[in-house]
């Protein structure tokens, strides 16, 4: 009988481990003009950007007015904080005279613009915070005094804040075109009977700094006298409980 010859195994294959995978690097966020101060553009760029809310139907409106540099603006964004967290962008169209229309809240929604333009210079134009106007009345706790320290500039620096709703107010700044007169009118809103002061504080384009105390009964006015250049204007509000809360700033430039 011829014998079997004997089997081999197969030599085993090495198994080789693969090199572990790398993570792919997150791309970092870009930055966005709104990371940015409130910023006074130079003289050869200024524009002026106009933000109201309809006190009835709490609708946004936002105007490009124009100004010196609106032959050279890129872009106009607009960002939207409304009182319930939520987050909108929408981009402003960059003709004199172009309107966007936002929905609002009840509440107190907080916008801010910025501009881009063609030789790649981009500002922070404007806070606005926009309460609604119903008139609630109140009571508050008083709490120790909150301070707000001016800078040397003659302004409080700092972001703009939202109140918290039982708090909010509105107030409207505007520059006159011709006589270059600012004006800031207060608007009301949940917390207009809490209020103690209303400050606009302005630093004019001359360096001046001056502030003028609004009377806050609805209507209440007061104004300062602008410049033909691009005056930086805030709203600082202090309540009865010690809160205070910077709730507007923006430049005016020469047409408002």
């Amino acid at each position: 009988m011829t014998p079997v010859p004997a089997r081999t195994m197969p030599e085993p294959v090495p198994v080789t481990e693969s090199p572990p995978i790398s993570p792919t690097p997150e791309a970092e966020p870009e930055a966005s003009v709104f990371d940015m101060p409130v910023t006074v553009p130079p003289a050869n760029l200024t524009v002026s950007v106009s933000v109201r809310k309809d006190p009835v139907y709490s609708t946004i409106t936002v105007v490009f007015d124009g100004g010196k540099g609106q032959d050279l603006v890129q872009s106009i964004p607009v960002r939207t904080i409304r009182s319930t967290g939520e987050v909108s962008d929408d981009m402003l169209g960059k003709e004199k005279g172009a309107e966007l229309t936002i929905n609002g809240t009840r509440g107190t929604d907080l916008v801010r613009v910025g501009i881009h333009f063609m030789n790649g210079d981009s500002y922070h134009l404007s806070d606005t915070s926009l309460a609604p106007s119903r008139e609630i009345t109140g009571t508050v706790t008083p709490v120790p005094e909150k301070t707000m320290s001016i800078n040397e500039e003659g302004l409080y620096p700092g972001p703009v804040t939202i109140p918290p709703n039982s708090l909010s107010v509105s107030v409207e700044v505007e520059k006159e075109p011709i006589y270059r007169v600012i004006t800031g009118t207060f608007r009301g809103g949940h917390g207009q009977f809490l209020v103690s002061r209303i400050d606009m504080n302005a630093v004019l384009g001359t360096g001046e700094a001056v502030t003028k105390e609004i009377p806050h009964n609805i209507g209440g006015m007061a104004e300062i006298q602008g410049t033909d250049g691009v005056d930086r204007v805030q709203v600082v509000v202090r309540f009865k409980n010690g809160e205070v809360h910077k709730i507007l700033e923006k430049a005016l430039g020469p047409r408002g």
